[in-house]
């Protein structure tokens, strides 16, 4: 039997199922132990009462996980009923350049990085909406129901109930949710600030002081079954290194090992770059088809993940492989092992943010007018820097296609200004308010001009008002955009595949590096 398989069934109480081998009886005996487990927790978090119903409630089976020795009773979400036993089911979480950010500032600044994980988290949030399920395997209460009064596991709304719980908890504690993440929170006592990255059930606790982290952690342990997880050292598949300097660096390194692993590359020969500078994959020039379809998007997900996280440097490479997901072809294929090849000589490699006293905010915005031969769009990247490393980088096709160099660029410099936006928000609620305006760099002056002035009318009057949104925020005074070398052009790592020189100039710009 595979070990990582996942099983939702079990003998019915008090029918005999005769064991008829070693792994049958391990399973009995995982069954029995985590349903044991799992229901010392409903008299503390989810109580029931009995009642009688005429329609037929969904079943709740247990999920076993025979790896990690595991069970968990389940509610059948696929047989709710919108309107009726729910209404809205979304949760935020925060995002990826949020939880960037707090670490760059912790970095810049010396604070501690705790982090902590709620136990059995969704059955704390209690329920609006009566909802009923049939009995769970093991308890015998013939022709009768439980009606649930907190939520569990399995339920369409259970994780949108959770975070109303734990935000409400985190306020009682004096947290409030910022407007730029809602599931980043900030508490200010005097002149010093403490955050929180909420994450599902995973807190990540930044802080100046050591006694605020375990006041917090008292607090939700009134509340809650709390891990206390001490000094953070993994968040989402992200580890987290603190050199002697102070410095904090973010990679992905066991993750890429098992991805390597996975698609039988661990041992290939690394190369320079992640894709070759000259490549070209378009449909129509590479007719001889991947047989396996589900493998490449499989591998694309893999690399997605790795490049959203601690990996600008993959960024350009995953969305251009992206592009043939739909029907990849053997030379696509060959250039996602290219990229595997590269990873292998990287693994280690990831953001490091320092610590000191950090620059400004900056951004740098490029594009590459026509880039794509199919549509003809151009590839526009953005990237921002804060403590000597990228805190948010973007790297996609236009939705458009560009009529000039001037226009794309243009395009791509009020794509980074929303991202620009963003930041200056962002780190405004967290403590660190600028009276000067972010400060992105283009390397076009003919769209930097645009940005201040509406030149070039006759050539430009075809542009979308929504596209004028840089130009806004650069008389407001929120944003300023100045011209740089196109040598100098850090983005240019986002719009096309680049000399082994070049890219790697680019990636160390990005604070990409060894730890």
């Amino acid at each position: 039997m595979n070990q990582h398989t996942v099983v939702s069934a079990a003998p019915a109480c008090g029918v005999h199922v005769p064991i008829r081998s070693r792994v049958q009886a391990l399973w009995r005996f995982l069954y029995f132990s985590c349903r044991s487990n799992e229901a010392t927790a409903f008299p503390r978090v989810a109580l029931h009462d009995i009642a009688s119903t005429a329609a037929p409630p969904p079943s709740c089976p247990w999920i076993l996980r025979f790896s990690s020795y595991k069970g968990r009773l389940v509610a059948r979400g696929d047989s709710q009923r919108s309107g009726i036993d729910f209404d809205e089911t979304f949760a935020p979480v925060a995002k990826f350049t949020s939880i960037r950010a707090l670490l760059a500032l912790a970095a810049a600044h010396g604070y501690h990085v705790h982090q902590a994980d709620i136990d059995k988290a969704y059955l704390h949030g209690k329920l609006d909406t009566p909802l009923y399920i049939r009995v769970p395997e093991g308890i015998y209460m013939p022709g009768k129901v439980l009606q649930l009064h907190r939520s569990l596991y399995g339920m369409r709304q259970a994780g949108r109930i959770w975070n109303d719980e734990i935000d409400s908890a985190l306020s009682a504690l004096g947290y409030v949710a910022t407007e730029s993440d809602h599931c980043v929170y900030v508490r200010t006592a005097g002149d010093e600030r403490h955050y929180i990255a909420l994450y599902v059930d995973d807190l990540l606790m930044i802080s100046p002081s050591l006694p605020e982290i375990e006041r917090t952690l008292q607090g939700l342990e009134q509340r809650y079954g709390v891990k206390r997880l001490g000094e953070a050292e993994y968040v989402l598949g992200i580890q987290i290194r603190r050199s002697a300097d102070g410095a904090i660096s973010l990679s992905q390194e066991q993750y890429l090992k098992d991805v390597l692993a996975r698609f039988g590359m661990s041992d290939a020969h690394p190369v320079a770059t992640p894709m070759q500078a000259d490549l070209r994959l378009e449909v129509e020039l590479q007719p001889t088809p991947f047989p396996d379809r589900t493998r490449y998007l499989q591998a694309i997900g893999s690399l997605m993940y790795a490049s959203t996280g601690t990996r600008p440097d993959l960024a350009y490479t995953v969305g251009y492989l992206a592009r043939f997901c739909q029907s990849p072809s053997a030379a696509a294929w060959g250039a996602v092992k290219h990229a595997f090849r590269y990873l292998a000589g990287t693994l280690s490699h990831g953001l490091r943010y320092a610590r000191g006293d950090p620059a400004p905010l900056v951004g740098y915005s490029d594009c590459n007018w026509g880039a794509c031969v199919l549509s003809s769009k151009s590839t526009m990247g953005y990237t921002f820097v804060f403590a000597g490393a990228a805190v948010s980088w973007s790297s996609r096709l236009q939705s458009r296609v560009a009529d000039s160099t001037c226009d794309a660029e243009y395009l791509a410099l009020s794509h980074a200004g929303k991202e620009a936006i963003f930041l200056r928000q962002l780190f405004g609620e967290l403590g660190l308010p600028s009276s000067r305006p972010v400060l992105i760099y283009g390397d076009n002056q003919g769209a930097n001009a645009l940005t201040k002035n509406p030149v070039f009318h006759a050539r430009t009057r075809h542009i979308r008002l929504r596209e004028h949104f840089v130009r806004d925020m650069v008389s407001l005074g929120d944003i300023s955009v100045q011209n740089i070398a196109t040598g100098e052009m850090t983005a240019d790592i986002f719009t096309k595949a680049l000399s082994r020189d070049l890219f790697a100039r680019h990636r160390g710009r990005l604070g990409v590096c060894s730890p």
